[in-house]
């Protein structure tokens, strides 16, 4: 039974360190997404991509510069169509109150450093991509409109 329980912690942290690692390796974007950027923004450049979950779906979020060089956010399907963008929030006061009360429970002290609001385009409701620090850590918050917290990563420096 040791040897069991040994091989199967083994495992474990094998895993949790593979996915770890995985998070941190570049993503490459599909030749589909890149081609559906570049068709709209033929001067784009700066592309790069990052897995993401909103909506409850998979999504990859590709981040590049257009021509006058503002920063872009968009979310795409595994299948490689626009889902919808992420809109920067310069206002935090502009977050819902219900999402900063989720906010205060769950980091008794925080400060955000950036927001970003995700619009459900096949339905009603949004959610909010949250980056703040908290404790001596920075986190990656992700809450729906109705603050319910549906993820948070701590950010490796």
């Amino acid at each position: 039974m040791r040897p069991f329980l040994l091989s199967s912690f083994a495992v474990i942290a094998f895993s949790f360190a593979s996915a770890a690692r995985a998070d941190t390796q570049p993503v490459t974007i599909p030749e589909k997404v890149s081609q559906n950027i570049l068709k709209r923004h033929p001067s784009a450049y700066d592309l790069q991509a990052s897995h993401e979950t909103h909506f409850g779906q998979q999504l990859l979020e590709v981040g590049y510069k257009d021509e006058s060089g503002q920063t872009n956010q968009e979310l795409f399907t595994s299948s490689g169509h626009l889902l919808t963008n992420e809109l920067l929030i310069d206002d935090f006061h502009e977050i819902y109150p219900q999402v900063i009360a989720a906010l205060n429970r769950e980091f008794a002290q925080h400060q955000i450093k950036k927001a970003e609001l995700i619009g459900n385009p096949n339905g009603v409701g949004e959610e909010y991509e949250i980056y703040l620090h908290a404790a001596g850590t920075d986190w990656k918050v992700s809450v729906t409109g109705d603050g319910e917290i549906v993820d948070k990563q701590p950010l490796t420096p």
